[in-house]
């Protein structure tokens, strides 16, 4: 149920952002959107689903390590290298994906609503989803927590 009003919301905002931004004027004539668009939709369904995995695996984790710091630098210094690798590196978040996909559609990219879905978004969202179950939450989950542990062990 969260996961879905989460999902829903953000695909709503972030398409109401991307208009916007169309509608806005600020853009001017730089292809950039309409770029990375094309090439987010072209890649291989395993690799979108790869840069899915790394990019919340690194996005997991700067929110991780940022909740355990109590100053707001400690918390800016532990979020800004792990989601400037994810950036650097082109990795794939379905979130961010929801807004720069459909910007560039709207800028001109010749990318169907359903090349959108199937090359890019549902790839990146189950990519995201693994990064985030198995390669965090998992492993912190049965290390620091009560997973599997017989009730007796508590």
């Amino acid at each position: 149920k969260n996961w879905s009003a989460s999902y829903l919301g953000n695909f709503v905002g972030s398409l109401i952002m991307a208009y916007l931004a169309f509608k806005s004027g600020t853009l001017g004539a730089a292809p950039g959107a309409v770029n990375i668009a094309t090439a987010k939709c072209s890649l291989t369904w395993e690799a979108a689903f790869s840069r899915g995995i790394l990019c919340n695996w690194l996005v997991c984790m700067a929110v991780y390590m940022a909740s355990g710091c109590s100053s707001m630098i400690g918390k800016m210094t532990a979020v800004w290298f792990p989601i400037s690798a994810f950036v650097a590196l082109g990795l794939d978040h379905s979130v961010a994906n929801m807004f720069i996909i459909p910007l560039g559609m709207l800028r001109g990219a010749e990318i169907t609503i359903g090349q959108f879905f199937t090359k890019n978004l549902i790839p990146v969202t189950l990519g995201n989803i693994v990064g985030g179950a198995l390669c965090v939450m998992l492993p912190y989950g049965t290390t620091y927590g009560n997973w599997f542990k017989k009730k007796e062990e508590e």
